[in-house]
């Protein structure tokens, strides 16, 4: 109607149930039809504010209120959903994935970039804030999330990346890539991985992280 006058840049702020699931559909349109707008993802890995049901969000193995560990079960059985790369293919103008803690110059560039690059752009933050996972998704000290964060950037389950006007970058690279058990064992929710005769969820686990930093590696070099 004319009465906001000069540019305006729209920040939608969600979780991951909101965005990789209910809200993608709507997320998807804005993002294909190149709305000025951008899009923050506080990626916690679960429902947290209905129960901690799994969401596409949700790593594989990870125990939650619908994917409960048992005798018929080993926890979600589908891998998490690599959404930064689902809207990188959108075409948009900027994608990138960062996380909070210990890699706070990270996370500042690629908001700055978000927020001034005209166009549609996704930024995808793996929460970190003390108070969003709570002690029962975790099933263990609520300080350790933070820890589990950083781990999570130095075992490449959660690399940090850009994808700016089609050019996939890589962020930081880990002088020691250490492995997936690491980011695992900080959680009670991958507890029953590490019992006897579960070695092999820990060696899928594995492969999977490994096969994606490829494929990640050979992009950004490309």
């Amino acid at each position: 109607k004319g009465k906001v006058q000069g540019e305006v840049k729209f920040i939608t702020f969600g979780g991951d149930g909101g965005t990789y699931d209910i809200g993608f559909q709507s997320l998807s349109g804005a993002m294909e039809r190149g709305h000025d707008l951008t899009y923050v993802c506080y990626d916690n890995e679960a429902y947290m504010n209905t129960g901690i049901q799994r969401s596409s969000a949700t790593p594989r193995y990870a125990n939650a209120t619908t994917t409960p560990i048992g005798a018929e079960s080993t926890g979600k059985t589908q891998n998490k959903k690599d959404l930064t790369a689902i809207l990188a293919a959108h075409e948009i103008p900027y994608a990138a994935q960062t996380t909070f803690i210990g890699n706070f110059k990270d996370f500042h560039e690629k908001a700055r970039k978000a927020i001034y690059t005209p166009g549609a752009c996704f930024v995808n933050i793996l929460e970190t804030t003390l108070n969003s996972p709570p002690m029962s998704m975790l099933r263990t000290g609520i300080n350790t999330w933070p820890a589990a964060c950083k781990m999570a950037v130095e075992t490449c389950v959660w690399p940090l990346y850009e994808v700016e006007n089609g050019q996939w970058r890589l962020n930081y690279k880990p002088k020691n890539k250490l492995p997936v058990e690491e980011f695992m064992r900080l959680q009670g929710r991958f507890k029953h991985c590490f019992k006897p005769g579960n070695e092999d969820l820990i060696v899928q686990a594995q492969k999977y992280v490994d096969d994606k930093w490829e494929a990640l590696l050979n992009r950004c070099n490309a």
